[in-house]
């Protein structure tokens, strides 16, 4: 197993502190709808016309009979149309954008810092900068303690490749990602990290090559669960993997903590390990425009998307340029590490749901779009949502098993998770109606999300005679507090 990405030098002068200016044009959001409804309509009524105008419900304030509705940006206008002619909606228009007073750094390298900003973190740092409680551990080439960046940020870690020796990066690689996660921040040198106040834990699994077996690799996912990490940063990978490395992440997920990992740099879809295990939140890169590098690898295996190249510290000293699903997982990781310090007792499956679901939509490339840390945040917060966990089998004797579940207005998301080379159908049923809403079928993940009115059945449908076990995660509305 290998790293794979580039760094080159590059540095930039110091700048004044700056208050970021407000803007002073109205601003509307592509991709978002504000619709109100009359006060006379049904929750059923509502779901129909947004399923006819092709649009997933976010957030409804029912007091108000007002909703949010996401759409590609190519289809808002057709969307609107079909909204404004409904006798249900009152109004409809694409939704205005609000600013917060962003909380912005003043390390000199900052202002070339565009990937960051990209996924909205100046704003996010309003609400969360990270907490010196949480420990993420890179498991990677080491980490250089002594980069000024990084200093104060490193706590004991291990080394596998030569055991009697410390974590030092003999490479560079570990370093850079680790920047990239938690450079100190606002401290008027170097670059912001992710997460401004969390510690890094350096797992030395890799030589001063960038290689190394997916065993020892295994063991220190083990290692840094057991010494108190709650991320795990798996900037590594190749494409194939091993019931070792399996297990590791198993284990990982069991003991509370989360995993991010690289998708690959081979500009294909082929699937890429440990990202493409059932137990990592896998990550492609894309450009600050929102377009896939042609060297990441993409497809629906892959969860999410970040900037691809971003500033990090360089090997030997100074900063460079970071490029690389290398270097786009850290910001995913980074993220993680926002959302549980702001929510120390979430669960890996809570926390990768609203990673997922507050991405911006990129049909094509992974399934849930380019990150978001504003509303990812958001998305955590959102106290009317919930989620559910159910472990099943299917056996040779019986390939279905179905969940009827009491889910309020609102968009029903689904995802069920199993072995690599089973094939499993995923279907999502009305309960009062009995109508089919949505089905998939295929290799794991499967993912749906579907708007709906009342309570659903979930039906996971595998092969007769196959056995298979899986994982089901559900996300859905509170019938009694939806708010989408």
């Amino acid at each position: 197993m290998a790293a794979a990405s580039s760094t080159t030098t590059s540095t930039a002068p110091a700048t004044d502190e700056r208050v970021a200016l407000s803007a002073t044009r109205t601003e509307y959001d592509p991709r978002r709808i504000a619709v109100t409804v009359d006060r006379r309509a049904s929750a059923r009524q509502v779901a129909a016309v947004f399923a006819g105008a092709g649009v997933e419900l976010e957030q409804a304030v029912r007091q108000i009979h007002a909703y949010l509705v996401r759409v590609a940006p190519e289809r808002q206008a057709a969307a609107v149309r079909a909204l404004r002619a409904s006798p249900v909606v009152v109004r409809a228009s694409p939704d205005v954008v609000a600013h917060a007073l962003d909380t912005t750094p003043n390390d000199s390298e900052w202002p070339l810092q565009t990937g960051l900003r990209v996924v909205g973190l100046p704003r996010a740092w309003d609400t969360s900068r990270g907490s010196a409680a949480l420990v993420v551990a890179v498991v990677d080439t080491g980490v250089d303690g002594n980069q000024p960046d990084l200093r104060g940020a490193v706590v004991p870690g291990v080394n596998l490749i030569e055991p009697t020796a410390l974590p030092r990066d003999d490479h560079g690689h570990g370093t850079a990602v680790a920047g990239v996660v938690a450079a100190r921040a606002n401290n008027g040198q170097g670059m912001a990290g992710v997460c401004w106040f969390c510690l890094i834990m350096p797992v030395k699994v890799l030589d001063s090559s960038g290689s190394g077996d997916d065993l020892r690799i295994a063991a220190g996912i083990v290692w840094a669960v057991d010494h108190g990490a709650r991320v795990i940063n798996l900037s590594l990978g190749g494409p194939g993997s091993t019931p070792e490395l399996e297990a590791a992440l198993a284990y990982a997920s069991h003991k509370g903590a989360i995993a991010v990992a690289a998708a690959g740099n081979s500009g294909t879809t082929l699937r890429f390990y440990p990202a493409a295990d059932v137990n990592a939140l896998s990550v492609a890169a894309t450009t600050t425009a929102d377009h896939p590098y042609t060297w990441s690898n993409y497809g629906p295996w892959v969860d999410v998307a970040a900037p691809g190249c971003n500033v990090a510290p360089a090997h030997g000293g100074g900063y460079g340029a970071f490029c690389g699903t290398s270097s786009a997982t850290p910001i995913v990781t980074g993220l993680a590490a926002l959302v549980l310090s702001a929510h120390p007792g979430a669960t890996p499956a809570v926390i990768q749901g609203a990673i997922e679901r507050g991405g911006t939509p990129l049909p094509g490339v992974v399934q849930f779009g380019r990150v978001d840390a504003p509303r990812a945040l958001a998305a955590f917060g959102a106290t009317a949502r919930r989620t559910e966990v159910e472990r099943g089998k299917l056996s040779r004797t019986r390939s279905t098993r179905s969940y009827d579940v009491q889910s309020g207005l609102g968009s029903f998301r689904a995802t069920v998770r199993f072995r690599s080379g089973s094939i499993v159908t995923l279907a999502l049923e009305s309960v009062a109606t009995g109508a089919r809403l949505a089905q998939k079928t295929g290799r794991s993940p499967l993912r749906l999300s579907e708007p709906v009115a009342g309570p659903v059945r979930v039906v996971v449908r595998g092969v007769k005679g196959t056995p298979v076990r899986f994982v089901l995660t559900l996300s859905f509305n509170d019938p009694g507090t939806s708010s989408g």
